[in-house]
């Protein structure tokens, strides 16, 4: 440990979110390193069942409240939420942060969510904050493999993002996140935008090294917004883990989506198949996340191995938090990526990235 990191713990910062799943298991991993952060958010009991044991300040804030907000925010180096939905929570805060002067971090998997705070580039540069979306799981793992291949192919045609995650927890607020980007519609990056496109309307497979196939199908995944930000001029689409018939029904019934998932049995089927309604415990989790990349006759294949998919997230946003407090990124809207560079997510405890040559079909 370098003595900058050592002194990261000694910077205060605020968290949002720490009462969540993932948020819990941030929180674990900062009062492990000596980190003290200030607990912000709705209920201030569970805040303080949180931060009590831990002797830490909590603060109870309500994000329609944006003047007391930023109150809340002065002092702190930057703010971390860990909230969803994001489309409720992203906003407020990466405001309230700018209003405040001080860095955001958000571990938001929400498509136009993340979209939206990659367009708030010129207002973070104005005021001299950065602000780092995405720093979770699927976003950040693919956003690093993503600026790995194109270091290495240079001009990118196309991109195909491949996100399994390995979940053991159910939570009400990713489920949530996740429902309400399904109801959204599919979407793929084409032209240098995002474009409609059914969900379910590619198919593929990929294995990795027990060679077990997986099948994929695409999907309106935050991803695609991270990856509009490092290469804005490939085609790209993203994809689930999804039965080649459910794949079909999907694109089949993806303009009523929005109708249909108001049904609660409807919902929980989408909920699964949005990898993360929490699976039975097992010895070992593997999530996984797979950039295939193709620049002319050049085709590469970036493939990632970590464990579970919350404490991945965990992992990651922490790993965040202590990166910005050591070096602040500069001034603008990030992902992990450019923010902390492309290797920031190989340092990510448990995590193994393989890159090869990949097969000369097209994507």
């Amino acid at each position: 440990m370098t003595g900058k990191l050592a002194n990261a713990h000694n910077r205060p910062w605020a968290f949002y979110g720490a009462t969540g799943v993932t948020g819990r298991m941030i929180l674990e991993r900062a009062l492990a390193q000596g980190h003290r952060p200030t607990l912000i958010g709705r209920d201030q009991s569970k805040l303080d069942m949180a931060g009590a044991p831990h002797g830490l300040k909590t603060i109870r804030a309500d994000l329609n409240d944006s003047e007391t907000l930023a109150r809340v925010l002065e002092g702190h180096r930057l703010v971390l939420n860990a909230a969803g939905p994001f489309r409720l929570t992203a906003e407020p805060l990466s405001d309230a942060a700018m209003a405040t002067g001080i860095d955001y971090i958000d571990v938001n998997g929400e498509l136009l969510v993340l979209e939206r705070l990659l367009n708030q580039h010129a207002r973070a540069l104005d005021r001299g904050v950065a602000l780092v979306g995405g720093a979770g799981f699927g976003v950040a793992a693919a956003d690093g493999l993503i600026a790995q291949v194109v270091g290495k192919l240079g001009c990118v045609d196309a991109l195909r993002i491949s996100v399994a995650a390995d979940s053991a927890f159910n939570s009400d607020a990713v489920t949530e996140s996740t429902l309400q980007v399904i109801a959204g519609g599919g979407y793929e990056i084409d032209g240098g935008r995002l474009v409609r496109r059914a969900m379910g309307r590619k198919r593929w497979h990929q294995s990795g090294d027990d060679q077990v196939g997986i099948a994929f199908a695409s999907a309106p995944l935050a991803e695609l917004a991270a990856a509009l930000h490092i290469a804005p001029t490939a085609r790209v689409m993203a994809g689930v883990p999804m039965a080649s018939t459910q794949a079909l029904v999907m694109s089949m019934i993806s303009p009523l989506l929005p109708l249909l998932l108001s049904v609660p049995a409807i919902r929980r089927i989408m909920a699964r198949a949005g990898g993360h309604s929490g699976k039975a415990a097992k010895a070992a989790y593997a999530s996984r996340v797979w950039v295939d990349a193709q620049a002319a006759n050049r085709r590469i294949t970036a493939h990632m191995i970590c464990g579970e998919g919350f404490a991945t997230a965990a992992d990651i946003a922490f790993g965040d938090v202590e990166a910005a407090l050591v070096a602040r990124p500069k001034p603008g809207a990030h992902t992990p990526a450019t923010a902390f560079g492309p290797e920031f997510i190989a340092g990510i405890p448990g995590t193994v990235i393989r890159i090869a040559q990949s097969g000369a079909a097209s994507l």
